[in-house]
């Protein structure tokens, strides 16, 4: 249970580099890697359902290299954007080689960069917070630092929760409802917050406006110091980025529901609530994100200290395949639709 099970992340931005530095076809080399020669692997090596016993999970709460692996991402992560934008802007990318550098760069920031700010939001550090938020910059999605842990968590398998996809919504009609919904959920958390702080809605500590400003004045310089067009391939990257979110999001809750009591007030998050996959190089690559159940139902476990339930709510295979298949709808209803049944029979 080594930290450097991990390392495997590295190969996503290591990927996306790669590719663009070898050019043509070869820029398509992380969407494929992703999304193609990982879910076959996974199929092949299967899951890992083992648990830390309570003395590895003191050794490893205790190693500050699970730490270091997430704020070594950040200089990664812009780094990698750079490159893109050095590259697009020297007109070494041309024609089909912009779209694959686009695609690759966007699946390794909202990939392993946005599961990794996820981590890092979540944490009690303000230097960690701070980086996770960072990150979310490049993806053009730092109201998620808000909305995810405010709003997310305490409204999950509720109709209060735009990230919560609902039984039957397919996935390309759940992106067009989430993402407004969900800045519009950010600007609500933080707009409640500034009132109990007696501050003004303008006030510089309205972190939403801090954030429209940082990412604005982002695009803007970018435009600037390169040209509108290279700006607009820095956009685009954050879209394909935070549209893989979404899809992460669409797979994680799928369907599933926190009972209503007669006092109106719905049932304690568990793990119940959470799709979980516990296929080996999912864990690893996104840093145990797939072991989504036990993350809900205690928010503030570290990622590398994460269980698995038996009787969660198990995806058929890890998040690479089940995002393929998130995105045709009638194969994902006719796999899921089903164990969303179940999953509501088990818990009753």
């Amino acid at each position: 249970m080594a930290p450097s099970r991990y390392f495997i992340s590295y190969s996503v931005p290591l990927s996306a580099a790669l590719g663009i530095f070898l050019g043509e076809t070869w820029v398509f080399i992380t969407p494929i890697y992703i999304f193609l020669f990982i879910p076959i692997l996974e199929y092949l090596i299967g899951e890992n359902k083992y648990n830390l016993s309570p003395e590895e999970e003191t050794k490893v709460k205790a190693s500050k290299m699970y730490s270091i692996l997430l704020w070594s991402f950040v200089p990664i992560q812009y780094c990698l954007t750079g490159y893109l934008i050095l590259e697009f802007w020297s007109g070494s990318l041309a024609g089909i080689e912009i779209l694959g550098a686009v695609l690759s760069v966007g699946i390794s920031n909202g990939g392993t960069g946005i599961t990794v700010a996820h981590e890092l939001v979540h944490r009690s550090s303000k230097f960690e917070r701070f980086l996770g938020r960072i990150l979310l910059l490049t993806t053009l999605y730092m109201h998620f630092a808000i909305e995810h842990v405010y709003g997310h968590h305490k409204h999950v398998a509720t109709p209060e929760d735009p990230a919560t996809a609902n039984k039957g919504e397919n996935f390309y009609l759940y992106w067009i409802r989430t993402v407004p919904e969900q800045f519009v959920s950010a600007w609500n958390i933080e707009k409640k917050r500034m009132s109990k702080k007696n501050r003004s809605f303008f006030s510089f500590r309205n972190e939403m406006l801090q954030f429209i400003l940082i990412q604005f004045g982002l695009i803007v310089l970018l435009g600037i110091l390169f040209s509108p067009l290279t700006a607009l391939i820095f956009v685009l990257t954050a879209v394909v980025s935070f549209s893989l979110l979404e899809a992460v999001n669409y797979l994680e809750h799928y369907g599933l529901e926190r009972r209503l009591s007669v006092t109106g007030k719905y049932e304690k998050v568990n793990h119940h609530h959470s799709w979980n996959s516990d296929f080996s190089l999912s864990r690893m690559l996104l840093f145990e994100l797939s072991r989504h159940s036990d993350h809900h139902a205690t928010a503030s476990r570290k990622y590398q200290v994460l269980r698995t339930f038996d009787d969660s709510p198990q995806l058929p295979t890890g998040y690479p395949g089940m995002i393929v298949i998130a995105l045709f709808p009638p194969i994902w209803f006719k796999i899921m639709d089903p164990l969303v049944e179940k999953a509501t029979v088990i818990k009753s």
